[in-house]
């Protein structure tokens, strides 16, 4: 007999033991646009293309400021990273109320992890077809997480997540080192998201670097000071 969740639905389980509907939303997120980001000696980068559907409409931001100490982008359906960017800033502003100090970036991303791991355990819910790469720098430092479409947090020097994403992270891998200057990080930055997904499209920039979380385009990035 399969297991149940709420309400009588059903989970089903693949032979190898995971849940069909979380590998599906996993494929989801991976044909969303990537996003790619890098951590150096005192700051952070990620890079992402911003996309025009219709030259009626604004340019959709990619990169999403949650308080001034972290951001957020994601790979996969538009409307469950928008949820997934409300609840961070919602945990964000609670935690501002209680403990009058911005929240810090890892519990943040646990909080995330947990919410994002709920739609997973019901079958009358569908997981969130979104990945989503978490940058900020608090008092402990400079951070960039990453969470999938079951709430699993990855933490790393340099992530990429979204279309080809494995032919960012294998540059990533290549080229990476642990002594990159800001300027570097962000050129690798955008030959990482490059070598996944070319196009015309601006690049828009997000830095967290002592304390606080900017966004920016990528020619006020690269003139900007280290």
């Amino acid at each position: 007999m399969l297991p149940r969740g709420s309400e009588g639905a059903y989970m089903m389980y693949t032979p190898d033991g995971r849940l069909v509907q979380v590998e599906y939303a996993a494929e989801a997120a991976k044909y969303g646009s990537p996003v790619v980001a890098v951590r150096g000696k005192g700051f952070a980068v990620m890079v992402a293309r911003t996309k025009e559907p219709d030259p009626l409409l604004d340019p959709m931001e990619k990169i999403h400021m949650v308080d001034e100490n972290i951001g957020i982008a994601g790979a996969g359906f538009t409307g469950d990273i928008q949820l997934l960017v409300d609840q961070a800033r919602i945990e964000a502003q609670r935690h501002r109320l209680v403990f009058e100090d911005p929240i810090d970036v890892k519990t943040l991303v646990n909080q995330l992890g947990q919410f994002m791991y709920q739609f997973t355990r019901y079958g009358n819910v569908r997981p969130l077809g979104a990945s989503l790469i978490v940058m900020g720098s608090d008092r402990i430092g400079n951070h960039i997480f990453q969470l999938d479409t079951r709430g699993l947090l990855l933490s790393g020097k340099a992530l990429a997540i979204g279309k080809n994403s494995e032919a960012a992270i294998s540059l990533l891998r290549g080229e990476y080192r642990p002594d990159i200057g800001m300027r570097d990080a962000i050129n690798l930055a955008v030959k990482a998201l490059s070598s996944a997904e070319d196009g015309e499209s601006p690049v828009e920039v997000g830095i967290a670097k002592g304390m606080s979380f900017k966004k920016m385009c990528l020619r006020d990035a690269l003139e900007s000071k280290e």
